[in-house]
């Protein structure tokens, strides 16, 4: 059930971040929806599941979006790899660690594929880059893993009983 329900996801965000999201842009600047899926499976899932939608979603991303193949599939994996990695340490149940991994990993993101592209001889204004579409992109999807959040508490975090007092 959970390999049909994360396929599902994959595909709707796709279909979603190609179709509705280009149109929500906000001063140019579109949230990453990858992203945040990636961040909150690998939070909710850990390494293993959340590396392997990491590559699922970046290399995706690569094939419709991008002129380089891969770049996205290998950042995306290494984000969701450090975030399951940690996924024990994390509390699930705050809702800040949600927004600040979304936040930190959109920058992490960025930095690595500036540096990505730069090898590859693409030049990027980075400062001009980050100070227009990156700090903007990290408040989007911080904001936006709020919603994503919740979302996914429910579908994945199965309810556990508790006696006692509240």
């Amino acid at each position: 059930m959970n390999f049909i329900t994360i396929f599902l996801i994959i595909i709707i965000n796709f279909i979603i971040q190609s179709t509705i999201l280009p149109s929500l842009r906000i001063l140019g600047v579109a949230p990453n929806t990858g992203l945040i899926i990636i961040v909150l499976i690998s939070l909710l899932r850990g390494k293993t599941v959340g590396s392997i939608v990491g590559i699922l979603i970046g290399l995706l991303q690569d094939i419709i979006f991008s002129t380089v193949i891969g770049v996205n599939g290998i950042i995306y994996f290494f984000i969701a790899y450090i975030i399951g990695m940690n996924e024990e340490k994390l509390a699930k149940d705050n809702i800040l660690i949600p927004i600040l991994l979304s936040f930190f990993a959109t920058m992490f993101y960025h930095l690595l594929y500036y540096l990505f592209m730069f090898f590859l001889g693409h030049s990027i204004n980075f400062y001009a880059f980050f100070k227009k579409i990156v700090l903007l992109e990290m408040l989007y999807n911080g904001l936006l893993s709020i919603l994503f959040y919740k979302l996914f508490n429910e579908i994945f975090v199965v309810p556990s009983i508790r006696f006692g007092k509240k």
